[in-house]
């Protein structure tokens, strides 16, 4: 059986920033009931520091049904990392053309600059031409850099609304990154 993450994640913070919107974050999450504190933590069915709370549909509308066996936890992640589809990775899409705008190969050769140098590449479409910054290029099947994300564990797909509103709380660009390991 595969596991999978839905993963919002905020591209534009610095890690002193990260850190502490993810306080706010946290606050936010438990204060809905979308998430309440994990009290028995165990290293591979409840890893997460989070757990389905009460309000859990809130976030999703199928979570009554989904969430609460195996790992179904919510972690809030202040460090910077990749946060990668891995095995549904699909090259991402031009916000101007909705077309593949750039080859896996090159993407991928994206990672480095922006995970250790804080280089955002801008990318040009090999479809239409027009630039774009790549956390701007679109796909959930993709990947993003951010210091701050909110992971839910084999959650079922989450509302619109509460991504938004999330989102907003998180910072100005918070993109969500399903994966699949």
């Amino acid at each position: 059986m595969s596991e999978h993450a839905i993963r919002l994640v905020e591209i534009s913070l610095t890690a002193a920033q990260a850190s502490r919107r993810a306080d706010v974050v946290r606050t936010w999450l438990l204060e809905r009931g979308v998430i309440t504190r994990n009290p028995v933590r165990d290293a591979v069915m409840a890893p997460s520091e989070f757990r389905a709370g009460p309000h859990r549909s809130a976030a999703a509308a199928e979570a009554d049904r989904w969430v609460g066996g195996g790992h179904t936890g919510v972690d809030v992640v202040s460090e910077r990392q990749v946060h990668h589809a891995f095995g549904n990775y699909e090259p991402p899409l031009c916000p101007h053309c909705a077309c593949a705008a750039i080859s896996e190969s090159d993407h991928h050769a994206l990672v480095e600059p922006w995970l250790y140098e804080r280089v955002e590449a801008a990318v040009r479409c090999v479809a239409c031409g027009r630039s774009s910054l790549v956390g701007d290029l679109r796909g959930q099947w993709s990947f993003h850099i951010g210091d701050l994300a909110v992971v839910f564990h084999n959650w079922p797909p989450l509302r619109d609304e509460f991504v938004a509103g999330l989102g907003a709380v998180m910072g100005p660009r918070t993109r969500v990154v399903v994966d699949r390991t």
